[in-house]
Parts: structure tokens; C-alpha cells; sequence
């Protein structure tokens, strides 16, 4: 799903800037930013889902990937789960500190990451009444979130799968 909402993202992008109605470019530029945001959320859920099959990680980090909690029921004693839901941030650093040795996490790439979910953040839950942000500041913020997105996700691929994205989604960093 993480390619397709990277595509979908990247078409309302495109949408967006070649609208003349104000009203209507930041419709688009509200789907793109969902969109992206989505992807990567979906990307860490599809890492998580192929650790858990592969069995390839600790059962604890399988378990916080997959928004578990492991805990030991004394009444039925065994050990059990529980809903547990972690931010996509948390689970990103878990994957990059596992298989990516050198990553800085004051790099570019992860403060305009972090830039870009406090941008949605403030969309998702709005504190105004009505929409007061500039058109510039929707494009400028998706164009760096989206490519945050991508050479992040790039960069994981990398480290993990030791191989890049596909080229059609490379191709999507505006």
C-alpha cells in the first residue's frame, strides 16, 4: 500500500500546483499531505509485517513494531499482548538504529520529516476556524515532507533489504 499512497501523494501534488483556484490547490495539497503521511505510516506497518513472518527480529521488537505490548498473565501463565499504539517516528528509529549504522538523526532528511508532521498535525487537528495558511507555505512543507518521505523510506530500503526503492518511486521526489 506504502507505493501507492507515495503515487496517489504525488498526483494531488501535481493536481495542486496547476490549480488557479486557491480554494481548490489546497484541497490537493491537503489530500498529497495525508497521502505521504499514510505512506510511511504503511511502510513501517509492511516492515513489521514482513519481520513478524520472517521471525527475524526480537519478539519485543516485533511486538512494538506491530503496536503490541507483550506483558505475562500470572492467571493463565503465559505471556500475552495488548493493543499498544506507537508513533511511526518510534518505530522509524528502532528500524534505523537496528540496520543503519551511520544514520544522524539531525540530518536534513529527519528534521524535515519531523517539520512535515507537525505541519499535518496542525491540518489534522486544526486550532482555527478557518484556513488562514498561505498556499506557498502548503506547497513549500509537502515538497519537503515528501521528500523527506521518500529518501527516508529509501534509506531503510537500503539498509534493511540492502537495495534502493523502485525507480518509479524515486522518481516521485519533486
Amino acid at each position: 500500500m506504502f507505493e501507492d499512497y507515495l503515487i496517489d501523494s504525488y498526483s494531488f501534488y501535481e493536481k495542486a500546483q496547476k490549480c488557479e483556484n486557491e480554494r481548490e490547490a489546497k484541497k490537493y495539497y491537503r489530500a498529497s499531505i495525508f497521502y505521504a503521511s499514510s505512506s510511511i505510516e504503511s511502510f513501517a506497518n509492511y516492515l513489521a509485517d514482513t519481520f513478524n513472518q520472517g521471525e527475524s527480529l526480537s519478539e519485543f521488537e516485533i511486538a512494538f513494531l506491530l503496536d503490541k505490548r507483550l506483558f505475562f498473565n500470572p492467571d493463565k501463565i503465559e505471556v500475552e499482548d495488548k493493543t499498544e499504539f506507537h508513533s511511526v517516528d518510534d518505530k522509524l528509529k528502532i528500524l534505523i538504529k537496528k540496520f543503519i549504522e551511520d544514520f544522524d538523526f539531525k540530518c536534513r532528511d529527519w528534521s524535515q520529516f519531523n517539520e512535515f508532521k507537525k505541519f499535518r498535525n496542525r491540518l489534522v487537528h486544526p486550532r482555527e476556524s478557518e484556513d488562514n495558511i498561505d498556499l506557498t507555505d502548503y506547497r513549500d512543507h509537502l515538497k519537503r515532507g515528501l521528500t523527506s518521505i521518500i529518501n527516508l523510506m529509501n534509506i531503510i530500503s537500503n539498509g534493511i533489504f540492502k537495495r534502493p526503492l523502485r525507480k518509479k518511486l524515486l522518481d516521485l521526489i519533486p
